[in-house]
């Protein structure tokens, strides 16, 4: 919701300026839920980095007794499931992608519309548009990167 919230009112300004309509209020919510979308999103990082998922292959499985362990893979060539869920780039490449996301998708937009509030109508509604397209890049980096940190249970199965 929050993120929603802050992607679409720094469209929702973007239109406005377009249209020679901004308001100081529009671009002072932008800016406020921008704020509250990178201090939620560092929040999140920090929760998630903090949390041990004790899932094991018995877990997965189902099976309590014992250790679970795989004899033979089932193939011998990567499938679907390894390319989908089984991420280890992005793991490597975390914290840089991590950066990226906040320099996109908070740091950038926050300047351009701070700079907003000084400009006059042509210049106000060309920042605004570069700040809602750079925004919508950065979360789009954090929306993949959600996914390729994420944690698949189907990875125990063949040891990752």
């Amino acid at each position: 919701v929050i993120f929603s919230a802050m992607t679409g009112s720094v469209l929702l300004n973007a239109l406005l300026q377009g249209f020679a309509l901004g308001s100081k209020v529009q671009l002072a919510a932008c800016l406020l839920l921008t704020l509250t979308g990178w201090g939620w999103k560092l929040a999140t990082w920090r929760y998630n980095d903090r949390l041990e998922i004790p899932t094991t292959a018995n877990t997965a499985t189902g099976l309590a007794g014992g250790t679970v362990r795989s004899l033979e893979w089932p193939h011998t060539e990567e499938n679907y499931l390894l390319k989908e869920m089984g991420f280890r780039i992005a793991r490597k490449h975390g914290a840089r992608l991590r950066q990226i996301t906040q320099l996109l998708a908070f740091a950038l937009p926050l300047g351009l519309l701070a700079i907003v509030f000084a400009l006059p109508w042509p210049p106000a509604a060309l920042l605004s548009v570069l700040a809602a397209v750079i925004q919508f890049a950065g979360m789009l980096v954090a929306s993949w990167l959600f996914f390729a940190e994420a944690k698949h249970t189907v990875t125990l199965y063949y040891g990752r």
